[in-house]
């Protein structure tokens, strides 16, 4: 049975690290020309201004999902109170039917207790590494999100 719960920064974070591997090999693009390099500082600094909110997964005490949101007021929109997923990830071996969703209502759910009325997710729209089509937005379609911009990329020279 899987736990669902917000859970501090400070306490989570040796697990996270452990996932995040996984995470990056599995939906991250560029490996070479961009390898995972968490900014710790950074994310402590967010998180000391209570503006990161995490909330896990886990099945017999071990962390095998997380939401990982970025809460603050929108720069165009300051009297909405925003939240932007920074990271979300269900281990494969955790995915079942209601996983991803029950994790993401939670998150939902915890992030409307704090006062967030817009929530914020990308998703992935190229294939996994192993050549797999990633969920692009399948589940989050599915809990009444909807699609609302497109993000564009290019690499430029240094």
């Amino acid at each position: 049975m899987n736990v669902y719960q917000v859970e501090p920064w400070a306490h989570v974070l040796p697990e996270l690290q452990v996932l995040w591997e996984s995470h990056w090999r599995e939906v991250g693009r560029d490996h070479d020309a961009m390898p995972l390099s968490p900014d710790l500082a950074k994310y402590a600094a967010i998180d000391a201004q209570d503006c990161l909110h995490v909330v896990t997964m886990r099945r017999d005490g071990c962390l095998v999902g997380y939401v990982i949101a970025i809460i603050q007021t929108h720069l165009h929109y300051q009297t909405v109170l925003h939240a932007v997923l920074d990271l979300y990830y269900v281990a494969p071996e955790a995915r079942r039917w209601t996983a991803g969703p029950a994790l993401l209502r939670t998150a939902e759910r915890t992030l409307s207790a704090r006062g967030v009325r817009r929530v914020i997710a990308g998703t992935k729209l190229h294939h996994a590494p192993d050549g797999r089509p990633l969920d692009n937005g399948v589940i989050l379609r599915r809990l009444g999100w909807a699609p609302f911009e497109t993000l564009y990329e290019r690499w430029i020279a240094p």
